[in-house]
């Protein structure tokens, strides 16, 4: 049997519910209950992949995978409000009363796994930024740091990182037209 390719489009309406259920995530997200909201998570990706998810779950799995490596990285040291947003997704993924059941063959990780895409839409700059991050600290794990004109290993980190950092937050930042009107190039 030949793959069966099924799509659809989240409609504005649709982003907003999802965003609201984000948005009433976040107020809920509880700092304090960051580690068992993570080992929740794992939990979840777990579970998920030994129920043998079709592919489009899996694929939203490996991203989750990233975006709880990326918030606990601490060379990338990641901004705070990153990770409230980051803690918020947990937080929706890991409650038992989503949208659709995860029991439910086939579909029941589905709003999940349209959560995580929402949540990986919202952070790729992030992303895209900590994927460089950790290529570039792969590239120097491999070199021959030398004490005499080379500089460390934190410090070259450091500022890949700041590098990195101010060029997320030039892809972040709205764009404006000759009226001065913001708007969002993605």
């Amino acid at each position: 049997m030949a793959d069966l390719k099924v799509s659809f489009t989240l409609g504005e309406r649709d982003l907003k519910h999802f965003r609201r259920v984000m948005a009433k995530a976040i107020d809920v997200a509880n700092p304090e209950n960051e580690r068992e909201i993570t080992a929740a998570a794992v939990a979840l990706i777990e579970k998920a992949r030994a129920a043998e998810p079709p592919d489009y779950v899996r694929e939203r799995l490996d991203r989750l995978e990233r975006i709880v490596a990326m918030s606990y990285d601490d060379e990338w040291r990641i901004l705070e409000v990153v990770r409230r947003r980051v803690l918020a997704a947990l937080s929706y993924l890991t409650e038992p009363d989503d949208i659709i059941p995860d029991s439910v063959p086939g579909l029941g990780f589905l709003d999940d796994a349209i959560m995580i895409e929402l949540v990986s839409h919202e952070l790729r700059h992030e992303l895209v930024a900590y994927a460089e991050f950790c290529r570039f600290r792969m590239r120097e794990e491999k070199s021959v740091f030398h004490p005499q004109g080379r500089i460390t290993r934190d410090r070259a980190l450091a500022k890949k990182r700041k590098d990195l950092r101010a060029r997320t937050a030039a892809r972040e930042k709205p764009a404006v037209d000759k009226k001065g009107r913001r708007f969002k190039l993605c």
